[in-house]
């Protein structure tokens, strides 16, 4: 995971936790704001209720009291009956904790029997007056732990007040009642004179003195109704209102069980977010686990399991950088391994990559570190300041190690040979991985050319041979552009035609930095760098165009064969850009003749095989460039379809009679090519004995300087008509 990626991973994830945190918070506000709405509602209607019952209880008792104190005002002189009138009356009312009456000078006569003094007086006094009175809060006489109010009717016989009838009633008694019997929700207060008289719930106390009911009192001191709200997030509220008598009659809302369930809806929902929360942090750590892994994967080779170049490069900044230490980079590069994966298979070729990993990581008693950067690249860095000559014989050591024989998969042996390059990297160098990496694979270039032994060490030389190669190679890159290129033309004689009958294509490159620069310098540095697909198109369609023109002045069967490097052969839009330069040009396919060398087998013979298939299906003809320096050249003549077999100029260094054995060798080559319907063409023709033998043994076509070097365009018209 890059730098970037894992800030954004880490947004996302606190976005993701964010979103659901505001989702949950929105959805416990909205349900705990309609909860609140119906908590409000239904307090405050059970606050009507209740002040309600208890304005209809005062009037029912006045109503009641007042038609007994009618019938006392009959009986009131059978003390008898009066006596048992009023315990059969208090037997029938359970709302009153007692009835008695009370004589003008103040004896009650209680409806159980008893005879005691009044004793709330003023109430009593104010009833033989006549009117209809309660008393304040007092103790009931049968049961002092019983707060209760007397309700007191006088009782009127001939227009005078005769006595008092006095009911003794308990509002407490009366609420609990109510509540009990309607379940209602929320805890009910009943408040008289200041004092909290019943509070509903799990237990009943007539007389509350916490902290609860001084609160209550506190806020309910200033206004005879109204709503404190308490706690508006739990929807505590109380609701409070005078009722019958100057009771107070007040309901608090905490304690609803909706609001409970809200509380554990909260945790409910904090419970999510943090299993959410959880689960987020649980992603991040495994993306942590997953970048690492990849971190190692970008940095490891597949198949070896070593490190890559970028673990390469990492690590020599580190030992620069960071560590100030010199160290030591050594490229080993596996000469000719593309051969051992054709002849020994990919598998072999495998098993021989993983074992000559194993072998350059454990071989060295020096600390040091390992890669594989390419195909058949390995790289050895060793910590540390050393010598040219400790470098060097480290090196060696490590060619040895390489070159010790391998055993393929069907127990054959395999050997391989190695060149490499070594570069000491000074801790006070300037400079950063990529150059002294690069440093180094030219080194190893270089050490592909030595003989004596199999490793060039990175020097002042070299580098300054690399500076100029990099100059040349930046000059080359512009020479098509500054139209520096050129092309030149070499005669094929026919044999049988007794005439030119073709010329070979070939690039010349006129530098105004370098000079006339020889194409051995720069054909393959075109094809290194991947230039060789621009110029070869180019080549192909001016060589298509000069064919077009001489076949129009006259040479209608005439033809040219151009150079087909690998790279070309192996692209796979080579074809469609073939056909469309013929449909360009409007030359006729069968103009163009494209040399092939051996070597296109050993980089992919099934891909070879498809591009000249399709190019003989284009109709142009194909050419096996080079014939007898490669591995396998007989093998290649009937593996793909050839029509003109190019004979390399080295078959005609011993070339002195008809009877040598050179001699023979070309007659069978002719014979096989002749046999597979190709055209022999036999290069590198320089005298007329070669010319003649050639002619006896039976060769198809010449080329060389016999006739003539390569030559421009109008010298080549030259030459097709004076031959």
């Amino acid at each position: 995971m890059s730098t970037l990626k894992k800030p954004l991973a880490l947004f996302i994830l606190s976005l993701i936790f964010v979103g659901t945190v505001l989702f949950l918070v929105n959805e416990y506000k909205s349900e705990r704001s309609e909860s609140a709405k119906a908590v409000y509602k239904e307090t405050g209607e059970l606050l009507e209720d209740v002040a309600d019952e208890a304005n209809r209880f005062g009037n029912e008792r006045v109503g009641e009291l007042e038609l007994i104190a009618k019938y006392i005002a009959i009986i009131s002189d059978d003390k008898e009956e009066l006596q048992s009138f009023l315990k059969e009356q208090n037997s029938k009312m359970p709302f009153l904790a007692g009835l008695g009456f009370i004589s003008p000078d103040g004896e009650i006569m209680a409806a159980d029997g008893s005879r005691f003094s009044v004793k709330e007086r003023e109430s009593f006094e104010r009833a033989m007056s006549g009117h209809i009175t309660t008393s304040e809060l007092f103790s009931f006489k049968q049961d002092p732990n019983l707060q209760v109010t007397a309700i007191s009717v006088p009782v009127n016989k001939d227009g005078k007040v005769i006595g008092v009838l006095s009911g003794v009633t308990s509002m407490s008694d009366i609420i609990h009642r109510l509540v009990s019997d309607t379940s209602l929700l929320g805890t009910v207060y009943l408040i008289k004179n200041e004092q909290v008289v019943y509070t509903s719930g799990d237990t009943i106390s007539e007389v509350d003195s916490g902290q609860k009911s001084q609160w209550i009192l506190n806020e309910i001191a200033d206004s005879p109704s109204g709503v404190v709200v308490e706690d508006e997030k739990s929807a505590s509220y109380l609701f409070y209102k005078m009722a019958w008598n100057d009771w107070v009659t007040a309901v608090d809302s905490s304690g609803h069980p909706d609001m409970e369930k809200m509380l554990a809806k909260r945790w409910h929902y904090t419970f999510i977010a943090s299993l959410v929360l959880l689960t987020l942090i649980g992603s991040y750590l495994y993306i942590l686990r997953l970048e690492k892994i990849q971190q190692r994967a970008f940095r490891q080779d597949v198949l070896t399991q070593i490190g890559n170049l970028l673990k390469l490069e990492e690590d020599v900044d580190y030992l620069q950088r960071v560590k100030q230490k010199s160290c030591t980079i050594i490229l080993l590069n596996l000469r000719g391994f593309k051969n051992i994966n054709n002849w020994a298979g990919y598998e072999n070729g495998d098993r021989i990559l993983v074992e000559v990993g194993e072998r350059l990581s454990s071989g060295l008693a020096e600390r040091h570190s390992t890669y594989r950067i390419g195909g058949g690249e390995f790289v050895v860095l060793l910590p540390g300041s050393r010598t040219r000559e400790q470098a060097e014989d480290i090196t060696s050591e490590l060619c040895d190690l390489i070159q010790k024989p391998f055993e393929s998969v069907d127990h054959e042996t395999i050997r391989l040979n190695v060149y490499a390059g070594i570069r000491n990297v000074d801790v006070s160098l300037n400079g950063h991985a990529a150059q002294f990496i690069h440093d180094v694979v030219f080194a190893c270039q270089e050490a592909r050319q030595l003989i004596k032994v199999p490793y060039a060490f990175f020097t002042d030389e070299l580098e300054q041979l690399d500076n100029e190669r990099k100059l040349f190679v930046k000059e080359l890159s512009d020479a098509l552009n500054r139209q520096q290129f050129k092309l030149v033309y070499q005669p094929i004689f026919s044999f049988q035609d007794e005439k030119i009958v073709s010329f070979e294509t070939l690039l010349r490159w006129d530098s105004s930095g370098f000079g006339m620069v020889n194409p051995i310098e720069f054909i393959s540095l075109l094809e290194e760098t991947g230039m060789i697909l621009e110029v070869g198109d180019w080549i192909i369609e001016e060589a298509a165009l000069q064919v077009r023109k001489w076949r129009y002045e006259g040479y209608p069967e005439l033809y040219v064969t151009v150079n087909v490097s690998v790279k070309q052969l192996l692209d796979e839009s080579f074809v469609s850009r073939v056909s469309d330069i013929l449909l360009k040009t409007n030359a006729s396919p069968d103009s163009l003749v494209f040399e092939i060398t051996e070597s296109v087998v050993v980089e992919d013979s099934e891909k070879a095989l498809q591009t000249v298939t399709k190019l003989n299906e284009l109709g142009i003809s194909t050419a096996l460039d080079d014939f007898g320096t490669g591995y396998s050249s007989l093998a290649i003549l009937s593996l793909l379809p050839f029509q003109y077999l190019k004979v390399d100029r080295s078959f005609l260094d011993d070339l002195d009679s008809v009877d040598s054995e050179a001699a023979s060798v070309l007659r069978g080559i002719v014979s096989i090519a002749s046999g597979l319907g190709q055209v022999t063409i036999m290069e590198g023709v320089e005298t007329k004995e070669q010319l003649d033998l050639l002619r006896e043994i039976g060769a198809d076509r010449i080329q060389g300087y016999y006739f003539s070097q390569p030559v421009p365009p109008d010298q080549a018209f030259e030459l097709l008509r004076t031959t």
